[in-house]
């Protein structure tokens, strides 16, 4: 008994001191550069081959990679010329595409019966292709395909000076390269290159960060520390005015196109749209991210959205303007960009954030709530509603991890708990970052 007792706190003595490993991807694109009439050619022959058994995948109507391996493999190697590794990974992209239709036809979002599929990716595993770096004039990095029994070719690959680097650190084994896809947009070719590497989180954090978001403020974050849980620090907002601006002017350009019939005009500012939006979201998630950095040991949390859609319903104009924010786009932004740099993110469910911009963060008293201020009948304090909900989130993580104390929290003031960060020089000036200064009221005693 003594034995087993021994042998168990030993195990956990091990897992306690482990610290916890995560595989992270990021995608590098790269630019096929001028190939010649064959190479294209020959890509182009792919993709229709490649498209076509996809789509015939699909008519199987199953998710079972088993199910399509023992019932469509033979017959696809016999129709279809193509590399036995792009046979392979063509039925992975069709379980792929008919989990997401499924997901999407689960939630009422399609009405047609089956996947609707009109362009793809080719997707290139170890097996079937390889990237090397030469000496060569044109350009150092070429990608060999290999795309049915006969034919294989080099392509010349160009990238910015960004991805660049990445792929130098891949060459030099920061990264592993796992996948290439390619792409081919407007006439062009582009390679994307999936890279892994394992990160390792700190077991023992020391600074929780809470992120909420909202349709005033985009995301709210302030930190809680272990060794005073109860001050609060350095609050920070950001605004999704830009987003919303964006977001307007298109809807606005695009109705009125619809009434003109410029449907194809409407396609194409689509993806202008989408970028502008995305370039937002990446500059707020890396500034969220770089304000996490500066805490010690630090661990985001943020609350699951699973459904917020669903249970948002008011008028028809509100509900454009909160539908066109992409709360989730904007989590998976920082969960990605926090992992590269060793920061854990956690979610936490709606039990554990329920009420968490009604709740005083202060004394607990669940209180109506009328403008952007958070006024508290029971205890007096006066706070903004936003960075009140964004405590209240933060706290639920810390009781979890056994940060509670029996002790009111302390009231924040300017020298010691929320306080205004310098935003000086920041790319997002009119609809970004807005100083604590301005935006919040200090908490007046109860």
């Amino acid at each position: 008994m003594n034995c087993d007792k021994q042998i168990n706190s030993t195990f956990e003595t091990f897992f306690r001191d482990v610290p916890m490993q995560k595989d992270v991807q990021i995608t590098i694109v790269g630019k096929v550069f001028k190939p010649n009439k064959r190479k294209v050619l020959a890509l182009n022959i792919a993709l229709d081959e490649y498209l076509r058994l996809v789509k015939w995948y699909l008519q199987f109507n199953s998710t079972s990679k088993k199910f399509l391996h023992e019932n469509g493999y033979e017959l696809a190697r016999k129709y279809f010329d193509l590399n036995t590794a792009l046979i392979q990974t063509a039925r992975d992209k069709a379980i792929e595409i008919l989990k997401s239709f499924n997901e999407l036809k689960k939630r009422g979002t399609v009405k047609s019966k089956k996947p609707i599929l009109k362009r793809i990716s080719i997707r290139f595993d170890k097996r079937c292709y390889s990237f090397s770096k030469t000496t060569n004039v044109l350009t150092p990095y070429w990608l060999t395909l290999s795309l049915n029994r006969r034919e294989r070719i080099s392509l010349p690959i160009i990238f910015g000076e960004r991805q660049k680097q990445r792929i130098e650190d891949a060459f030099n084994g920061v990264w592993s390269f796992i996948i290439v896809e390619m792409v081919k947009r407007n006439g062009e070719w582009y390679a994307h290159f999936i890279l892994t590497k394992t990160v390792e989180f700190t077991d023992k954090p020391e600074t929780v960060i809470a992120i909420d978001r909202g349709e005033v403020n985009l995301a709210v974050a302030v930190a809680i520390s272990k060794k005073n849980p109860e001050k609060p620090m350095k609050g920070q907002f950001w605004r999704g005015s830009e987003i919303k601006r964006i977001r307007g002017l298109y809807h606005h350009i695009r109705r009125n196109l619809q009434r003109k019939g410029r449907i194809g005009k409407v396609k194409e500012l689509r993806g202008k749209e989408r970028r502008k939006v995305n370039q937002m979201l990446h500059i707020i998630a890396n500034q969220i991210v770089a304000y996490a950095k500066q805490f010690s040991k630090p661990i985001i949390v943020m609350e699951n959205l699973n459904g917020i859609r669903r249970n948002f319903k008011k008028s028809k104009k509100l509900n454009r303007r909160f539908h066109s924010l992409p709360f989730r786009k904007l989590q998976a932004y920082i969960e990605y960009k926090a992992n590269l740099e060793g920061i854990e993110v956690r979610y936490l469910t709606k039990e554990e954030t329920k009420n968490t911009s009604k709740t005083c963060h202060r004394c607990g008293y669940v209180a109506r709530v009328k403008g952007r201020l958070f006024k508290c009948p029971k205890c007096g304090m006066e706070y903004n509603r936003d960075l009140n909900a964004c405590i209240n989130i933060a706290y639920a993580l810390t009781r979890r991890m056994g940060w509670g104390s029996c002790e009111s929290p302390e009231p924040a003031d300017v020298t010691e708990g929320v306080k205004p960060q310098a935003n000086a020089g920041s790319p997002i000036r009119k609809g970004g970052v807005v100083h604590l200064r301005l935006y919040l009221r200090c908490l007046r005693a109860a």
